[in-house]
């Protein structure tokens, strides 16, 4: 008699855009000269974060911003909500951008388990940019006091930001392509070997900017479309402006059609495929 198949839990993907970011709400480029005295962080305003990490040259705060003391809550909060949810995340990437690690650390905190998960730093997930930024390695924030995970082996080093900075568009869909198709393989794989009966389904969390969140989703499904880069050039446009702080996508992989399924009303866990523009909610 052939032994049944246990049934196993479908991976999860939550694609989530950073927090609200500081210069959103100071407008000031000038603030890192007025919050660092001889080098020592000390916020002088409210919308400030209480705690920054030390920098050679504080003035890089405004190429490279950090959160908002808000937007740092407001990550709290929703790894809070995660929480009350069951979902958990076991591995996290972020952009290595101070807003998106910040975001990730945050969320994680929330989640009560900042120091169970560590964060995988990855350039590759940063949005295109014409500036060369001043982006820290992940020596730095582990130095800074963030668990972060230094074995992990990024597509890309902020050593290398001069490859986003130069590449076309054409260049940029296929490096979001890869990063993604690496993490949802490593996902899909782990899958296989937990079982139903776990606490909960293999979940990653990508923490992302705006422009990189809907761009991600659509690229879930891409090898369902023949025409890729009208398509993906649709959806950017069509969507980026729906893209807040800490808008998301959640979806889940169905092993048996080889698609991804976006999830709606997630306590109820309704499912639809997303396989055109028109279907696109964020």
């Amino acid at each position: 008699m052939q032994e049944q198949q246990q049934p196993r839990h479908r991976p999860r993907l939550i694609i989530m855009r950073h927090s609200e970011r500081l210069d959103s709400v100071l407008r000031n480029n000038n603030w890192p000269l007025q919050a660092f005295i001889n080098g020592v962080y000390s916020p002088n305003l409210t919308q400030m974060p209480t705690v920054l990490p030390t920098r050679a040259d504080p003035h890089e705060y405004v190429l490279d911003t950090p959160l908002s003391r808000h937007g740092k809550a407001h990550a709290h909060h929703t790894g809070e909500f995660f929480r009350s949810l069951g979902l958990k995340p076991h591995r996290v990437y972020t952009s290595s951008a101070m807003r998106c690690v910040q975001t990730a650390d945050s969320v994680l905190d929330g989640l009560g388990r900042r120091e169970k998960v560590p964060l995988r730093i990855d350039l590759a997930l940063h949005e295109p940019t014409k500036l060369q930024l001043p982006l820290q390695s992940a020596e730095f924030f582990a130095s800074a006091g963030f668990f972060v995970d230094l074995n992990y082996r990024p597509v890309l080093l902020p050593s290398n930001s001069r490859i986003i900075t130069r590449e076309s568009r054409s260049a940029y869909y296929r490096r979001m392509y890869y990063v993604l198709k690496r993490i949802t393989n490593k996902l899909i794989r782990q899958s296989m070997k937990v079982s139903s009966t776990s606490s909960s389904p293999p979940t990653v969390l990508i923490v992302t900017h705006r422009p990189c969140v809907t761009l991600l989703g659509a690229l879930l499904n891409i090898d369902t479309v023949d025409d890729k880069m009208v398509y993906l050039s649709e959806m950017e446009n069509n969507n980026a402006s729906e893209v807040n702080f800490l808008s998301m996508i959640i979806a889940e992989y169905d092993a048996e059609t080889g698609l991804w399924m976006f999830l709606s009303d997630f306590p109820q866990l309704k499912t639809e495929s997303l396989l055109t523009t028109a279907k696109l909610k964020i």
